[in-house]
């Protein structure tokens, strides 16, 4: 893992932190409490803070620039989020795109591939889909059993990482 300063502003790691040796994190960057950022990341705090919550999980390939990431969030693979704000338990789908000011509410679930439009504000418990992204219909007890289970998975596999990165693993 690189942890680059940009304009005299260094990244900041809470405890129990996992960041794969091949991501990248720079300037004006917090990772709360067992955050976890997975292979091939990019997070960057240039302009604004990015800051990522406690619990949350970063998953392979994303961009993340000047954005909020709430608490047990999951952000899937290439995702990108640029200059927004993810509320607590939101799932960013593989490839979604959410862009400047775009403010994604608690327990909501970005479709992958969808694009968030900038400036738009997504209700708490929704999910939204296409390009632009719109709200579809509110999220279910079976989404958020889905979520659930998805969120679970990642967290195990990151304590399988932590434990290779650490030396302890017998494999």
């Amino acid at each position: 893992m690189a942890l680059l300063e940009f304009n005299g502003k260094r990244p900041r790691l809470g405890k129990d932190v996992y960041v794969d040796p091949t991501s990248r994190i720079v300037g004006d960057v917090e990772l709360c409490d067992d955050a976890a950022v997975w292979f091939c990341c990019l997070l960057k705090g240039e302009i604004r803070a990015t800051r990522i919550g406690r619990s949350s999980v970063i998953m392979e390939y994303c961009f993340i620039e000047d954005a909020q990431v709430g608490e047990e969030a999951l952000v899937s693979h290439r995702a990108i989020l640029h200059k927004c704000v993810i509320g607590r338990r939101v799932l960013v789908g593989i490839g979604a795109v959410i862009l400047d000011d775009a403010h994604i509410r608690e327990g909501s679930i970005v479709g992958a591939g969808s694009v968030v439009p900038a400036g738009a504000k997504i209700p708490e418990g929704c999910v939204v889909l296409g390009s632009p992204a719109k709200v579809c219909r509110e999220v279910t007890e079976k989404d958020r059993e889905l979520f659930n289970k998805v969120f679970e998975e990642a967290r195990w596999k990151t304590s399988i990482y932590k434990r290779i990165l650490s030396g302890s693993n017998n494999l």
